[in-house]
């Protein structure tokens, strides 16, 4: 691989994980006015819709031929089973936190997903642990977390436990993923594995629950602006089911998981004076600032680590091809040695 290829990918890699976040914030926003605003509050509905529309859109693309995309197996959704259980739970926690506190904080609290990534890796991928820069900036965001999860006046012990239990269930289908995804697996064959295996689960969980039959009853749904909300809430989570295994296949999951320090510095500054807000404190302040530098050192130290990556292949090249050119003159002079003592 060249330096052109090196960059290609990386600027494809920061492409995804920039698509990614502006789909995550978005969708926090939408899901809260959905939810708030609306009071629609069935998360498990919503998320049903949404594996139903991306399965009719997946397999409507591939019959016009827009993609190409095999069929469904039992064999490969056997082995996708999973990744699609761990994000279903995920989905479910993390809509379930959002309904029960404010945008800001929860986009703090997720901010703790990193750690947990980065502890898991470990023992899912068999890697050893990242160097001691990206271990700092994780710390950075990890104790973020804490000190302003502490200074969060209107604490709510439920949306702290499913925002803890979205953090683990998180971590864990983002593994998976990456790891079927290193093979020969790509972002549309993992969608619909993910989607065709979830969409059963999310039903029956409905149906349990009793969600999909207040969910039915529900009285706005003649209204014109609720239907473009949650039409709009439903296509915005397609593309943030996309962007996010993109994200995860060209980086990883533990990129996926910090991607942003944008993405969580703007969700939370738009959150404090949005949907009552945040409450003002010192430790909030300082815990939304350590989440900032923790980002912005993760952000530098992969692009530090990917230059490291790139000269040390250039230079294994160069030596190789050194080593070769030396073989080649030796050779070449103990030819003509050879020429020269059988003329003599």
């Amino acid at each position: 691989m060249n330096e052109w290829d090196d960059s290609g990918q990386f600027i494809r890699g920061t492409a995804a994980a920039i698509f990614y976040g502006v789909c995550s914030v978005s969708m926090a926003f939408l899901n809260k006015i959905l939810m708030d605003s609306y009071d629609f509050d069935f998360p498990i509905s919503i998320l049903v819709f949404q594996m139903g529309t991306t399965i009719i859109i997946l397999y409507a693309l591939r019959f016009l031929r827009f993609i190409d995309l095999p069929g469904y197996t039992l064999k490969d959704g056997y082995l996708f089973a999973l990744p699609a259980f761990f994000y279903s739970a995920n989905s479910v926690l993390a809509l379930l936190s959002l309904s029960h506190m404010n945008v800001a904080m929860y986009g703090v609290l997720k901010r703790c997903a990193p750690m947990v990534t980065l502890l898991l890796s470990v023992f899912i991928l068999k890697r050893g642990l990242p160097s001691a820069l990206t271990l700092t900036s994780i710390g950075l965001l990890t104790t973020g977390c804490v000190i302003a999860g502490y200074g969060d006046l209107r604490f709510s012990l439920l949306g702290y436990l499913c925002g803890g239990l979205s953090n683990i269930t998180q971590a864990l289908y983002l593994l998976l993923v990456q790891r079927y995804t290193e093979g020969t697996i790509n972002t549309f064959r993992t969608l619909q594995l993910n989607c065709v295996n979830s969409f059963p689960l999310l039903l029956v969980a409905a149906i349990v629950t009793g969600e999909s039959k207040q969910a039915a009853a529900f009285p706005h749904f003649t209204q014109k602006s609720f239907l473009f909300i949650f039409l709009t809430v439903v296509l915005c989570g397609i593309l943030l089911n996309y962007s996010l295994f993109l994200c995860t296949s060209l980086t990883s999951a533990l990129t996926t998981c910090v991607v942003g320090g944008v993405k969580a510095l703007v969700q939370t500054i738009i959150g404090i004076f949005s949907f009552e807000g945040v409450s003002s404190n010192w430790s909030t302040e300082v815990g939304i600032t350590l989440n900032l530098i923790g980002t912005i050192l993760y952000v530098i130290t992969k692009y530090i680590e990917k230059r490291k990556d790139s000269i040390r292949g250039h230079l294994k090249k160069v030596a190789s091809l050194t080593s070769v050119e030396d073989l080649q003159t030796i050779a070449e002079e103990s030819d003509k040695s050879t020429q020269i003592s059988c003329r003599q």
